[in-house]
């Protein structure tokens, strides 16, 4: 085998197993320039922009969401990146320590379908940016080989794995920062900053303080969307890293884009006046910016370099966790049984997304058909296993084949919304209850975990406030906005601390 190290012309050997010291390299400072260019992108900028455009927010109200939602969301991440350099492990086979090895497949599942999804959408935008480069953008077939083009550069870079993955992001957070100073300037000679809150927003039902919790939780939703990878890209680090470091440069590296363009996002808003920019895609934005501006081809190459840098983690960290599902114990009956506990999942959450959102209401058999394509993949996933490129290869091409929804870019702009803040809904009190396992003992740490997980989950379920479900006292309460993904944290990690304080006295402390 060739030595990997540092080496960026080398296909990474590795999967999910852990990183040997002869193999590690790098500094804790690297990881900024990761975190940076991942987050200096399209769907980013489109979280600003459903702050205000979605639920009328005011400027300075969504300011303020932004920000402390990006607070909450990369503390978060820049703890666990701290896992990495010290278990050499992939993120979610981390989990599988906290939560053990069966109970472990639903997240990885989880977080597997998540990369797959975040993929095809962050692939939409960028086929939608090479079209409108090109001058094509209400051509319809002109987005199959823009979608070709897109797909090709991403598999690549991820195919090489970790160095390459590092050594993109140095070079696209450069060129990233440049672009999206242009798109800045030209978007806050036109804001409006004293924009006051919109009656007329199409989810403005709860007024300005709803407003300001909902831009929190999408700014802590987009944020703790990277949580199960957050040591994929630190775990080849020395184990001697020093732990703070780690914390700040994943924390400032994911933070500081996030805050700025999710603020540009919201001021975009303001000085695009009478645009239906909630049902908009960032290409649209940027063209709207600049309206016929020759620094619109600058704009445009700026959301296609975007896309591709999260992507290459969206990819590269779903393909991991679909190994961390593989059952090494090659059960057919625990595959078949993880697939159908998907299928009536999908099943479920389509079936009671058409009760709230007259958009999503889907006929019987496409809801059968998709639950049945989630479980039959999901259980493909658990019974068999591939090597890490080719299960890169894998989620490219499941990724690829969502894309193609982005023949109907109107309908995926406005589902990104919901995808969005469905996304975290396991995630939330997932990573709570992984932080919070750090303190326990080992006898008590998987159903600890566990329960501290589903706990969560089921405490957030009555404030979900969401397009596709809204929880009962969300409903009766819209003032408060959606506090769901803080109440599932906070619920997840103060019960996994309380059942290990109550196993081992010392093990809070811990």
């Amino acid at each position: 085998m060739t030595p990997y190290g540092a080496n960026v012309a080398v296909v990474e050997p590795h999967g999910i197993e852990r990183i040997d010291e002869s193999e590690r390299h790098g500094n804790p400072r690297d990881l900024f320039s990761l975190w940076f260019a991942a987050n200096a992108e399209t769907a980013t900028f489109a979280t600003g922009i459903l702050t205000v455009a979605l639920f009328g927010t005011s400027f300075w109200g969504a300011v303020l969401g932004i920000t402390v939602g990006n607070l909450a969301g990369y503390a978060v991440l820049g703890f666990l990146a701290q896992m990495g350099p010290r278990f050499g492990r992939p993120q979610m086979m981390i989990s599988r320590q906290a939560l053990g090895t069966d109970a472990n497949v639903f997240p990885s599942v989880l977080a597997f379908l998540a990369g797959v999804g975040w993929f095809a959408i962050d692939t939409i935008f960028g086929a939608f940016a090479v079209q409108a480069l090109f001058g094509l953008a209400h051509v319809s077939l002109a987005y199959l080989p823009a979608l070709a083009i897109v797909l090709a550069i991403e598999v690549a870079i991820v195919i090489y794995g970790h160095n390459m993955i590092h050594l993109f992001e140095k070079v696209a957070g450069v060129a990233l920062a440049a672009g999206f100073v242009a798109i800045a300037i030209a978007c806050f000679q036109r804001a409006n900053p004293g924009a006051a809150f919109d009656v007329h927003a199409p989810l403005a039902s709860g007024g300005e303080i709803a407003g300001i919790v909902f831009s929190a939780a999408l700014a802590f939703s987009y944020a703790i969307g990277w949580a199960p990878c957050a040591a994929d890209y630190s775990r080849y680090l020395p184990p001697s890293a020093d732990k703070r470091a780690v914390w700040w440069w994943t924390f400032l590296g994911g933070g500081l884009p996030s805050t700025a363009l999710e603020i540009l996002g919201a001021a975009a808003v303001t000085a695009i006046v009478g645009t239906d920019l909630a049902a908009a895609t960032p290409s649209d934005i940027i063209q709207k910016l600049f309206a016929g501006n020759w620094l619109v081809s600058l704009g445009l190459l700026t959301v296609l370099l975007g896309t591709v840098s999260a992507n290459c983690l969206n990819l590269y960290s779903g393909s991991l966790a679909s190994l961390v599902a593989w059952d090494a114990r090659r059960r057919p009956w625990f595959a078949v049984l993880v697939g159908a506990a998907f299928t009536l999942g999908a099943v479920l959450m389509l079936t009671l997304a058409g009760q709230t959102d007259p958009s999503a209401r889907f006929a019987p058999s496409v809801i059968a058909g998709s639950a049945l394509v989630v479980g039959i993949v999901t259980g493909l996933v658990v019974r068999f296993t591939l090597v890490r490129w080719q299960a890169a290869l894998l989620v490219g091409a499941l990724g690829g084949a969502l894309s193609l929804a982005g023949l109907y870019p109107a309908a995926v702009a406005r589902e990104y919304t919901n995808f969005l803040l469905l996304l975290s809904s396991w995630a939330t009190p997932w990573a709570g209850a992984v932080v919070a396992a750090r303190g326990m003992p080992s006898q008590a740490r998987f159903s600890g975990t566990l329960i501290a997980w589903i706990a969560g989950f089921v405490a957030a379920l009555p404030f979900y406030q969401q397009a596709w479900f809204v929880g009962p006292v969300a409903a009766h309460l819209p003032i408060i906005g959606d506090v769901s993904y803080f109440v599932g944290f906070g619920v997840a990690f103060l019960i996994a601390r309380i059942l290990a304080s109550q196993t081992h006295p010392h093990a809070a402390r811990a």
